[in-house]
């Protein structure tokens, strides 16, 4: 196993809609395709020995007029990760905790489910996933000083190290490395407090392009910067992306290329005019289909590998 890993690392999942876009695809499929690299974060992270991850969901975005009606549910990664790994991540130890969006909002149902993968994993010791979705990191805060003014605490009592206690997650530690992807260069609104100290390492790839490489290259600076040492030699674009990881251009799953023009389809007006059916209903079940080919392409080098057979003349 790694040494030198951070105990505590957070990505912001930035940039599923501009992946769509550019493949003439809704808002959604970028959200499935984010779930499936939230995926491949899950092992990478095990396997360079990371014993706290956070997984930070930007707020919903406000459908594009195109989109509304489509009946795309909110908080489609989240329901993603619920749906097809919270079982796996139960069998390997992992306990699920979630932060943000306490209010009522459209993502009640999401927050539900949450709450009970939460309680399900209550036990769990192995390793920590935390789910964040972002409502403002300010109120954290703001709810951990009144806390403290509600019980009265005394000035000289209040410490960097007591203030954490009054707030919505005590246990958790302070963030490590943060990694942001989709080109933003900004801290996230969310673990305020908790990203005081961290390292920043900012990724120009969309995160349904975000793959185990990427997140090795983030800890390479992290080691790198905690020794001392920065990274040289290497240009701004190569930075971004980080030496000996995929390319930006590479899509989890290929897609139409975008194109402009009053005669454009996008890949849910393909998929209804084949189908007949309404384009919202085509939308989902491409999604569902989409979904069911990553499962089957996830599964296939191990069938293969057990049940092939060398030929013999």
């Amino acid at each position: 196993m790694p040494t030198n890993a951070p105990r505590h690392v957070a990505c912001v999942m930035d940039g599923n809609g501009r992946w769509a876009r550019q493949r003439g695809l809704a808002a959604a499929h970028g959200d499935l395709a984010a779930a499936h690299a939230a995926g491949a974060l899950f092992e990478a992270a095990e396997e360079e020995g990371i014993e706290w991850l956070t997984l930070l969901i930007p707020a919903d975005r406000p459908a594009a007029p195109a989109e509304q009606g489509a009946g795309c549910p909110p908080h489609l990664l989240t329901q993603h990760i619920l749906g097809t790994a919270l079982e796996r991540l139960h069998d390997e130890g992992v306990r699920v905790r979630l932060l943000g969006a306490a209010g009522p909002g459209p993502a009640a149902e999401i927050r539900l489910r949450l709450r009970e993968a939460e309680e399900l994993t209550r036990r769990n010791t192995r390793r920590n996933l935390t789910i964040a979705l972002d409502d403002g990191g300010r109120k954290d805060i703001l709810d951990a000083a009144r806390e403290l003014v509600r019980r009265r605490v005394p000035a000289d009592q209040v410490t960097e190290d007591s203030f954490p206690r009054y707030m919505r997650h005590p246990e958790l530690p302070d963030v490590d490395l943060c990694v942001r992807t989709g080109g933003d260069h900004r801290l996230p609104s969310l673990l305020l407090w908790h990203c005081a100290d961290a390292e920043l390492v900012f990724l120009d790839v969309p995160w349904p392009d975000f793959r185990p490489d990427h997140l090795r290259y983030a800890l390479t600076l992290y080691r790198q910067r905690r020794l001392g040492r920065a990274p040289a030699g290497q240009s701004a674009a190569e930075a971004a992306r980080g030496p000996g990881a995929p390319p930006a251009g590479p899509a989890l799953r290929p897609g139409p290329d975008p194109r402009t023009g009053p005669g454009s389809r996008t890949g849910e007006d393909l998929l209804s005019k084949l189908l007949h059916l309404p384009r919202a209903l085509a939308g989902r079940l491409g999604l569902v289909l989409l979904d069911g080919l990553e499962e089957t392409r996830r599964h296939a080098p191990s069938e293969t590998t057990n049940h092939a057979r060398p030929h013999r003349s």
